[in-house]
């Protein structure tokens, strides 16, 4: 009853796509269910909405927000000797990020962690990893470290929140991508040094057993793997399905006297199609 969950989100593409958004994956309807299911089985989930749809609006307030959002739902403020105080290796950052607040995840005074919290269950908004590019460059930069932000997140979670577990909803976040050493994890491995000793669930694409592998080498990760969409051959509707009818029945019929009728037929359902918008066909 009284164990709390952190769920937390990102954005896919990283740091480009919208915030609660991962690949293959319904983020806030998903994480609605495991609520909802969550409540069923006596955890304390507290001021649940009504629906998904509400869900988004209380943690991002807009289904399309950005990192950089200032619509995003604050969770709590961490001040700069708060944050030094949870965040044994904050120091180390300031060679790469300047002493905090830094930019990211700030409001120049305060490190700032987005999300909303519903009694025992926290939904929090990963912060980017603030980088251009793909986060697995991290994995090779040995000047690189997460920004400010991106530490107090996670000081907050084990720390303030005391989470007893972490749930990575879907893929993928930057945690993982962190630098540090690729195996055998020490706590000079920004990785180790994030997560802490909160047990790390993660929710990872069955087609992406690579990367998921890098999530339980690097931030012993338990992962959970989930389907993606099935895909079909979505064939051709309308005027193009009778198109390619048409061109089948030349094909065959092409050296008889009803050819020509049927190379008529072509050119006029190309037009109804608009495809005389592409390329240039006879009049006649």
């Amino acid at each position: 009853e009284e164990k709390k969950i952190a769920i937390t989100v990102f954005s896919f593409p990283p740091d480009k796509g919208n915030v609660g958004t991962a690949a293959y994956l319904n983020v806030f309807s998903s994480i609605f269910s495991v609520l909802k299911d969550l409540k069923k089985d006596g955890y304390h989930v507290d001021g649940l909405p009504e629906t998904a749809e509400a869900l988004v609006e209380d943690v991002i307030h807009d289904k399309e927000a950005k990192f950089s959002s200032p619509n995003l739902n604050i969770a709590y403020k961490m001040n700069i000797r708060e944050y030094q105080q949870l965040t044994p290796y904050a120091k180390a950052l300031e060679d790469s990020w300047g002493k905090p607040p830094g930019n990211l995840n700030s409001d120049g005074e305060n490190l700032l962690v987005y999300g909303k919290q519903y009694g025992n269950v926290f939904i929090g908004v990963q912060p980017t990893f603030g980088y251009e590019g793909d986060p697995m460059r991290l994995l090779f930069s040995k000047s690189a470290s997460p920004h400010h932000g991106f530490a107090a997140y996670y000081s907050f979670v084990e720390k303030i929140f005391k989470a007893d577990a972490v749930l990575h909803f879907g893929t993928h976040g930057s945690l993982e991508f962190m630098p540090g050493k690729q195996v055998g994890m020490s706590d000079v491995c920004y990785p180790d040094s994030l997560i802490g000793n909160i047990p790390n669930i993660y929710y990872y694409a069955a087609n992406n057993p690579s990367e998921a592998t890098i999530a339980k080498r690097r931030s012993y990760a338990n992962t959970i793997s989930y389907l993606t969409p099935p895909a079909e051959n979505a064939g051709l509707y309308k005027g193009l399905k009778q198109l390619s009818e048409l061109i089948s029945s030349y094909q065959s019929l092409k050296d008889t006297g009803r050819g020509e009728q049927i190379i008529n037929s072509i050119i006029s359902t190309a037009k109804q199609c608009n495809l005389d918008k592409d390329v240039s066909l006879p009049d006649e």
